[in-house]
């Protein structure tokens, strides 16, 4: 029998239940080539899962290379029972701390674009979920927003890797969603869109991807993550800009600061992005210019950005 024949090779070109059948009679014929094929470094994480059953009824796990058995043991334990991502780390295998990261980005990375069925893609979920919540390392930022698109693109549901991707808590995982405002693909437009439908204006842009970096570049000293936003909702709004550090930022200029900022409370949210907004081009424009504009009553301020705005609309 010929026992050199790639598994990855037989999973993509003829199949699931034609690999599982070349498995189980090269078992009884050679284990040993059986195991060697196994650890193959090129081995993606899909045909490892297909085969995990055949693993387990055969005894093999032993033999398995470190990377094999770790993958199968977070398998297992995401199957066993159903865990949130931001809990203290749950799995069995944390005696072997230093492969779990790299087990599990090859989990993701590997196995992204595969479907094969829904208790597999709830273990990449739970993967990627890993990686952004408990690792946090920016580099798998891009690897979790590949398996976002694709669940998109595949037409699966996208709510609770949206939901991972964002718990990573840093702010840098609006960028690869930006980026993809400039796809030559409509469906990955409009999905980045959905997902950065929190940045008022951008539907309304003509340049989506110049009014994201702008709105990027300005606000990022003032996005704070948004901890109302942990459940899994269609309208995850994962950051909100500090709209009240945006319009004063250390404005101490006036005696009244305490009375200013209980009346920038009160007002509409519309009302507050506006003026924070306004108030950040004017002091970027002229530091002076804005303390001597931060000095005027808010009134006179709400009414300085209606004159502004009504210019702007008559353009």
């Amino acid at each position: 029998m010929k026992h050199s024949v790639s598994l990855e090779i037989i999973r993509k070109s003829e199949g699931v239940k034609r690999l599982e059948h070349y498995v189980k009679n090269l078992i009884d014929h050679d284990k040993k080539a059986v195991i060697s094929l196994l650890n193959e470094d090129t081995l993606s994480y899909p045909t490892i899962y297909v085969l995990s059953s055949t693993v387990r009824e055969h005894n093999l796990s032993k033999h398995l290379s470190d990377r094999n058995r770790i993958a199968l043991s977070i398998q297992k334990d995401i199957l066993a029972k159903e865990r949130a991502p931001a809990a203290p780390f749950p799995y069995s295998i944390c005696d072997l701390p230093q492969y779990i990261h790299s087990v599990l980005r090859w989990m993701v990375e590997t196995g992204s674009e595969e479907k094969l069925n829904t208790r597999y893609r709830l273990v990449i979920d739970r993967a990627a979920g890993l990686l952004t919540t408990i690792y946090q390392h920016p580099d798998d930022l891009l690897l979790v927003s590949k398996l976002l698109f694709n669940r998109k693109r595949a037409g699966l549901s996208t709510h609770y890797v949206t939901w991972a991707y964002f718990s990573s808590h840093n702010i840098a995982s609006l960028l690869p969603i930006g980026e993809k405002l400039l796809s030559a693909d409509e469906e990955e437009v409009a999905f980045a869109r959905e997902l950065l439908h929190f940045i008022t204006g951008l539907d309304e842009s003509d340049d989506p991807y110049a009014y994201f970096r702008s709105w990027y570049e300005e606000n990022l000293p003032y996005l704070l993550h948004n901890e109302n936003s942990y459940e899994l909702t269609a309208e995850l709004a994962p950051y909100v800009v500090d709209h009240d550090t945006k319009y004063r930022e250390c404005f101490s200029h006036t005696a009244s600061s305490n009375l200013r900022e209980d009346e920038f409370h009160s007002l509409s949210e519309q009302e507050k992005e506006q003026l924070a907004n306004l108030s950040y081009k004017i002091r970027m424009r002229s530091r002076s210019e804005w303390i001597e504009w931060m000095n005027r009553p808010l009134s006179a301020q709400l009414k300085f950005m209606e004159e502004v705005q009504h210019d702007y609309d008559s353009r």
